[in-house]
């Protein structure tokens, strides 16, 4: 019931306020839909970053009043609502960002520990960085993974505050907020499908629905999507913000409207405070509009102090306070692109290393590498070596077959003569052509890391989404080439999608043993145990420890509390395990100023909670998305292929 309470918070909060404003707008249906999202989830945090800062006596109370506020601007603007909707170009859309809401929520609900190559520990760190925030730690608290609090920028992690804050500052809460602000990245592919989809000849036979179905399909059996609405971080909320902002910059210029193009900037500005890694984008973006377009614009000088004003009001939220808390060198200096680069004697070999690394998979540049992620559970050995296949691929993160597919599109449309129209047209089309190279490079150049399987996770999630989009715009297609495409959705859904829910739905049970509970003492921290059959690689059980050390330890504190050992080896074991187990749960007061022992020492998933429920098990949640994959392949097959036919 809670969960429910909260999908409704998060529906009017992240759209009457933003819709008050722009309800009057001559937008078009779907630009007032992502406009007033993209606002309302601005306006929210700017009101939630103030509460913060201000911290008054009754901060809860004024969290709830913004949402009061938000659902009477709903009930006063309730009858411009309900005409908006009723347009079937915003229909379509929201219902399949419902089904993919549901879709995904589904696969959240089976996930009871995060796991899938190396990836390890960010969704602790996201969730520590709420509490922070909820419940004001103090600015000197340190952040999980050695990080300090300017590492990543704030503005979804305030916002999962302020939702948190009004329901419950439990872990399945701070998931589903999570999960359904990622989502939000569809509803802007949505509105660029008909700015991709150009012009068809007469005659042209296509999708009778569109390309919404199509899109919706490719955003639920992708790999690379799923997993980035899934896993607790901010990857593709920034790319929500980003592609919103590519759209309203291109409507702009089209149109020849300042207020779109103001609105561009502030949408980019916002994805920036969501996550550093739309920097190129923004970078792409400004440098056109300075080089390109500002100097032919009507009233320029207006319109660029109007987008600056916006923008800088949106940022200095943030950079003025962290300025004054921290200081410019924690500020600028403690992001990961900084402190990695300085580590490295060639950022200029780093850089190449990564580009090469991000294009071709390193199991194609070395097959043997498929052995570094050896274990005893041969179906985790498969998720692994998928997972590093198309997750942090540049390329492959488009689909086994949608990957080369959309490098095709690109190439003929790079080499297709533009078509008749004005001047602006082929330029926009250059743009396009021009952004993919640029935010590539500046993309990997601004990774930290070096990452011998590659880093296209990190900062081009909205060049995947919108090769995605291109794609679905793309139809219709040879029949031969959809049935490949197909091909690939399905082997995309059953190995990238469905395996790893299945295998981040483990847990210890009587009857099974994926993680031993067993304590040894190695490089003087606690770890799990031994391994059986069924157990999965290092990082999988990293994170499994993760999410149970604390009840780990606090059991083993209280058995060797009162436990006298009878041997030896018994208390030379005691000696050493205690403190250790002692000061794992000192991080309780470090990290988590007293969350843990509020709940028990436990971090409990959604999938936790799933499974406790009457009727709710890992076989039935795996056979009724099996059953949701069949439906969506038999509408996929019939729109692209029988009724275009």
């Amino acid at each position: 019931m809670l969960v429910v309470l909260l999908l409704l918070l998060l529906v009017v909060c992240s759209f009457t306020p933003g819709f008050f404003i722009v309800r009057r707008l001559r937008w078009s249906p779907m630009e007032k839909i992502c406009g007033s999202i993209g606002l309302s989830l601005t306006l929210v945090y700017l009101a939630a970053w103030t509460i913060y800062c201000l911290n008054p006596p009754g901060g809860m109370a004024a969290a709830y009043g913004v949402s009061a506020i938000a659902a009477s601007l709903g009930i006063a603007e309730r009858r411009d609502i309900i005409r908006l909707f009723r347009s079937p170009t915003v229909r379509r859309p929201l219902l399949g960002f419902a089904f993919l809401l549901g879709w995904t929520l589904l696969i959240l609900s089976m996930i009871r520990v995060y796991s899938g190559g190396a990836w390890f520990g960010d969704w602790t760190e996201h969730f520590q960085r709420c509490l922070f925030f909820l419940h004001h730690f103090p600015l000197s608290s340190p952040i999980w993974g050695d990080y300090q609090l300017p590492a990543r920028p704030p503005l979804m992690n305030v916002l999962g505050a302020f939702f948190m804050g009004q329901t419950s500052d439990a872990f399945h809460i701070f998931q589903v907020v999570f999960t359904f602000l990622n989502l939000l990245v569809f509803l802007p592919c949505c509105l660029l499908l008909p700015a991709l989809r150009g012009r068809r000849g007469p005659g042209t036979m296509g999708p009778r629905r569109g390309p919404i179905l199509i899109l919706t399909v490719l955003f639920a059996l992708s790999p690379v999507v799923m997993e980035a609405c899934t896993y607790a971080w901010s990857k593709a909320f920034t790319a929500f913000f980003v592609v919103l902002g590519i759209a309203f910059y291109l409507a702009g210029w089209r149109k020849n409207d300042r207020t779109r193009i103001t609105a561009a900037f502030v949408f980019l500005t916002a994805g920036a405070l969501a996550h550093y890694s739309a920097g190129p984008y923004c970078v792409f973006v400004g440098l056109h509009y300075v080089l390109r377009l500002f100097w032919r614009r009507p009233r320029k000088y207006s319109e660029l102090a109007g987008i600056v004003t916006a923008c800088a009001l949106v940022a200095s939220s943030w950079f003025v306070w962290s300025l004054a808390a921290y200081g410019a060198k924690t500020t600028f200096g403690s992001n990961t692109t900084v402190t990695s680069s300085q580590q490295r004697h060639s950022n200029l070999l780093k850089i190449c290393a990564n580009l090469v690394d991000s294009t071709v998979p390193r199991l194609l540049r070395k097959p043997a590498a498929i052995h570094e992620w050896d274990q005893p559970s041969q179906a985790g050995f498969l998720r692994d070596n998928a997972f590093l296949f198309d997750q942090v691929n540049a390329i492959f993160a488009l689909g086994l077959v949608g990957g080369p597919l959309v490098l095709w599109l690109l190439y003929r449309a790079f080499r297709r003569p533009p078509e008749p129209g004005p001047p602006d047209a082929v330029e926009r089309r250059f743009f396009c052509i021009a952004m993919v190279p640029f935010c590539f490079v500046t993309g990997i150049a601004v990774v930290g890391e070096r990452d011998v399987w590659g880093s296209a996770h990190l900062t081009l999630l909205p060049l995947i989404v919108l090769g995605l989009t291109l794609l679905a715009a793309s139809f219709p297609l040879p029949r031969l080439v959809v049935v490949a495409l197909l091909a690939g959705c399905s082997i995309d859904f059953f190995i990238g999608v469905l395996l790893q829910a299945r295998i981040e739905s483990l847990e210890n049970t009587p009857a099974r043993t994926v993680f031993a509970v067993g304590i040894r003492e190695a490089n003087r921290v606690l770890e799990p145990g031994g391994g059986n059959q069924d157990s999965l690689g290092v990082k999988a059980s990293a994170n499994w420890y993760i999410k149970h050390q604390y009840e780990i330890s606090a059991q083993l504190i209280r058995e060797l509390a009162g436990h006298q050992p009878t041997d030896e080896s018994s208390a030379r074991f005691a000696a050493r395990a205690l403190p250790l187990a002692k000061l794992t749960m000192a991080q309780d007061v470090d990290f988590w100023h007293g969350w843990l022992a509020r709940h028990d020492n436990q971090i409990r998933f959604l999938g936790d909670i799933a499974v406790e429920q009457p009727g709710v098990s890992r076989n039935t949640q795996t056979s009724l998305l099996v059953v949701l994959f069949l439906i969506l392949m038999w509408c996929l097959a019939r729109e692209v292929l029988w009724r275009s036919s």
